[in-house]
């Protein structure tokens, strides 16, 4: 069984001092509430170039509280991409509104204007760009389509935090901007969300909402915190091959699923048996949001370095599609790698067998979905979730771990490494 350089399909990333943040906080009894709250949306405004930005428990609920802010007309069309996380257009369509799903770019996983465009009627009240993986929308030219039609522009950024276009953050573009601080992503806080709202109005309506909002019990977020630094733990590479990864071994020798987490339909029936309210981003998230943010300029560059190891590695090989980089703003919050959907799985299981575990992912093509099927008859074109496969490129993995995968990957193939 290889256990020396084994890579886990996912590193959460929490901050030093994350640990010692919730120990105190728990003491202290500043969990809920406390000064972090205040200065994190301060600073992480000054750092995202946002006249105002919103706490919330997660991303789902900053999203959430973004529609209820703008006072959209009930009933109006929302346009998403179909490629996307399913549980967004589940909140629009629980909120009153009708989603429309548009078609994606197979190379980029995004939606650009041209894609937009051909969905948007007298009934489109927004729609929802999506910053997918990392790699930003071509943001500029959706807000050059929309907002002259008095249409909002939301953008979905749970996988662009710190992500830039032209110096400018995604999430200041257009009206709003979705932030997920949840521990698959870049910039995990035990959790959380935040939203950045560019109108003054816009903003003391969520302002208003947030006042009248379910305070999260302590426990509960305690609880959920210690999971949280749990999966940091059994994350890190070394602890993750003594640990996990004899599991996987063991799971698919035996054939059973490979402990991934619902997706598509199987996701959307789980979540709208949870409690679909709105709480704030509490106090013990924003203290490790302050400590992610002296760190998460360095994660972003450390990862985007692997990221281009890793594609330098895997060459080209028949089949397989490695990211498509259209400019040096793509961060790599995960990396998206492409293969024939009769052959994903054997890659998977090449790929476990030799230490490296990846991961298939939670995005849908949501218009094939049960909640939404029935309204979205035509066919929308995407990559199809079937044929993806992510790759941890955090830079808690070495250079020298990114050689090896992509030697992996090409050995299934058939094919030499890489010379250099």
């Amino acid at each position: 069984m290889a256990l020396f350089g084994t890579v886990p399909r996912r590193a959460v990333n929490l901050p030093p001092g994350a640990l010692g943040t919730l120990i105190g906080k728990s003491f202290s009894g500043q969990v809920i509430e406390g000064p972090e709250q205040a200065e994190f949306a301060t600073k992480l405004a000054s750092w995202l170039g946002a006249p105002h930005v919103f706490g919330a428990t997660n991303g789902r609920m900053a999203f959430q509280l973004a529609l209820q802010a703008m006072d959209l007309p009930e009933g109006g069309e929302i346009i998403f991409p179909a490629f996307t996380f399913p549980v967004m257009p589940v909140v629009a369509k629980i909120l009153g509104f009708k989603p429309v799903f548009c078609d994606v770019d197979p190379a980029t996983y995004n939606s650009g204007p041209e894609h937009f465009e051909a969905l948007i009627t007298d009934n489109t009240v927004a729609v929802l760009a999506s910053h997918i993986f990392g790699q930003p929308a071509p943001i500029r030219e959706i807000a050059e389509l929309v907002k002259p039609k008095g249409i909002r522009l939301m953008e979905d950024c749970a996988h662009a935090c710190g992500v830039r276009v032209g110096g400018q953050s995604v999430g200041t573009f257009g009206d709003a901007g979705i932030f997920s601080f949840a521990e698959g992503k870049n910039m995990p806080c035990f959790g959380g969300g935040a939203v950045t709202i560019m109108d003054d109005e816009v903003a003391a309506r969520a302002a208003k909402i947030l006042e009248g909002a379910t305070v999260p019990d302590a426990k509960t977020v305690k609880g959920k915190a210690r999971g949280i630094w749990l999966k940091w733990l059994f994350t890190r590479p070394w602890i993750f091959a003594l640990s996990v990864y004899p599991v996987l071994r063991l799971k698919l020798a035996t054939g059973k699923p490979l402990l991934d987490a619902a997706q598509g339909d199987a996701l959307v029936t789980k979540f709208e048996k949870t409690n679909t309210g709105l709480s704030p981003l509490v106090n013990l998230q924003a203290a490790v949001g302050l400590k992610q943010l002296d760190h998460i300029e360095k994660f972003n560059a450390g990862a985007k370095r692997n990221a281009d190891v890793l594609t330098e590695h895997l060459g080209e090989i028949p089949g397989v599609r490695v990211p498509a980089r259209i400019d040096d703003d793509h961060i790599y919050v995960y990396y998206p790698l492409g293969v024939d959907v009769d052959k994903r799985d054997d890659l998977r299981h090449f790929l476990l067998r030799r230490g490296i575990d990846t991961k298939t992912t939670d995005m849908a093509d949501c218009a094939k979905l049960a909640p939404f099927v029935a309204d979205n008859q035509e066919g929308r074109k995407g990559p199809g979730e079937a044929s993806l496969l992510e790759i941890c490129v955090y830079p808690i993995l070495s250079e020298k771990q990114m050689v090896k995968i992509g030697r992996a990957v090409r050995a299934w193939a058939g094919l030499p490494p890489v010379e250099g």
